[in-house]
């Protein structure tokens, strides 16, 4: 761990703000760290023992010039304003050692915040919870001191999801043996955050810090979120607890949480805005239309793969009968789709809608799955052999009013390819490079693929072919010519 540098930290600290403080500031009483309180301790004997015999802010002294906004040690650094250099006095004597103490031992409550709340309120559909800060004079953000998470509690049988979260500073992830979650991180970036799903909000105070307790009653992988709002560090903490975590077990990290200084450079926090993108449409009639029998051709400079693919034939059926299951990913999942007599069955198609401050699941009618069995000639156009070449192809609809490209996520369906008998990568297991082959120089090889489709939607599928790579147009092939 590094240590505190304890009198560079005096330099941050003005007699005028400890003054100011120690005038208008109502003390209150927080519990700190041990390592915190022998730093606290070693400053004030070392303000004791020096502060008569320097001067800062004078050319030829011992830190030269200090950084704007950079602070060391709990307390934190001051509101970023500008590029200019700002100089402070060093409190002497005894003042310093007195004023010191005060403001330390006070802690989270000695200056006034760094950032604040700008707003917090519901946003939107499904919902949406969003939290506004605001810090600087501008509202451009601020320097403060860099943290680190201390936990020093941690549910029965919770440890660390992997290892390097162990030695993270910022965020730490955790899962229990019952098969809970939980992740508690640092997260001082963004001027706003919004959170989805979620059904109440608690306001309350852990340990005198201002915290938002947030249930969610969703499909957004949290139960909880605790929000701490360590306004005078210029921090916040977000607390994720999901999969069945209890809120009190949650309550009780939160309770015995440090943050604890790093000792590294000063940061700008609360500055960014979270970008949103909406996706450009896709317009079908864009790609490439492509018939059966049609050959593309697939040219990549930098892998050195020339590949030619022909789509034969595609022959739709209602089974899977005769089909290895070796082949499929996820056959589990496409037989559930079976009934009785081995054929696709109808199924009630729902949707989550929020309503009542709860995601439901609505009924949008039935949906009668299919299985389209594509035939595929493969050739290598290259005079040298062809390891690990991708063949994958995904299902989509157009859109009958605007064109665009659209896709069907219904439950049990989704848009990619599930079967491929061309893999020479099958682990038995998990299959995760089902979609990849070998080719021998010059070779053609006839494979065959199978997606999932919506009859009602027949006329409007098309296979999409090559639209993972920007090396050439997407491909479409309509799957009822």
């Amino acid at each position: 761990m590094r240590k505190i540098d304890e009198e560079k930290f005096l330099y941050s600290v003005s007699e005028e703000s400890i003054m100011k403080t120690w005038d208008n500031e109502a003390v209150e009483e927080h519990e700190f760290s041990d390592t915190y309180k022998k730093f606290r301790e070693d400053l004030i004997r070392r303000a004791g023992e020096n502060g008569s015999n320097k001067k800062i802010g004078m050319a030829g002294s011992e830190y030269g010039e200090r950084r704007n906004g950079e602070a060391v040690g709990e307390i934190i650094a001051m509101p970023y304003q500008s590029q200019k250099k700002k100089w402070y006095r060093r409190p002497a004597g005894i003042a310093a050692a007195v004023a010191a103490a005060i403001v330390l031992s006070m802690g989270a409550y000695a200056i006034s915040g760094l950032f604040k709340i700008k707003s917090q309120e519901f946003t939107g559909e499904n919902g949406a919870y969003t939290y506004e800060f605001e810090a600087g004079d501008d509202g451009d953000g601020v320097m403060v001191q860099p943290m680190r998470l201390v936990p020093n509690y941690l549910p029965e049988g919770y440890e660390y999801l992997q290892e390097h979260f162990k030695d993270s500073d910022g965020i730490k992830k955790y899962h229990g043996s019952d098969g809970g979650g939980l992740t508690i991180a640092l997260d001082n970036y963004f001027s706003s955050q919004t959170f989805a799903y979620i059904s109440s909000v608690e306001n309350t105070e852990i340990n005198g810090i201002k915290t938002d307790i947030l249930t969610s009653n969703g499909d957004n992988g949290s139960d909880y979120v605790v929000m701490m709002f360590y306004e005078e560090l210029g921090q916040v903490v977000t607390i994720l607890g999901y999969d069945g975590i209890s809120l009190e077990e949650i309550k009780k990290v939160a309770e015995n949480l440090v943050l604890e200084p790093t000792g590294e450079e000063a940061y700008q926090a609360f500055a960014q805005e979270r970008e949103t993108y909406d996706a450009e449409p896709v317009l079908i009639e864009d790609g490439r239309q492509v018939q059966v029998g049609e050959t593309m051709e697939y040219v990549s400079d930098v892998t050195n793969k020339k590949l030619s693919f022909t789509v034969t034939d595609i022959d739709i059926r209602d089974d899977i009968s005769g089909l290895p299951e070796e082949y499929f990913m996820d056959y589990e999942r496409i037989s559930s789709l079976l009934d009785e007599n081995g054929k696709f069955a109808s199924y009630e198609r729902t949707e989550p809608v929020w309503e009542n401050n709860a995601l439901v699941e609505k009924s949008t009618g039935e949906i009668y799955p299919a299985f389209a069995y594509i035939t595929m000639e493969i050739t290598n156009l290259s005079d040298e052999p062809l390891t690990d070449a991708f063949v994958y192809a995904n299902l989509v609809y157009k859109n009958s009013e605007t064109g665009e490209e659209e896709v069907e996520m219904a439950e049990g369906l989704g848009n990619e390819t599930v079967y491929y008998d061309g893999s020479d990568y099958l682990d038995g297991i998990y299959n995760i490079k089902l979609y990849h082959s070998d080719f021998d120089a010059g070779e053609t090889r006839t494979v065959h693929l199978g997606v999932l489709f919506m009859k009602e939607r027949q006329d409007e599928a098309y296979l999409s072919l090559f639209g993972w790579t920007n090396l050439m147009d997407t491909c479409y092939v309509k799957l009822i010519p």
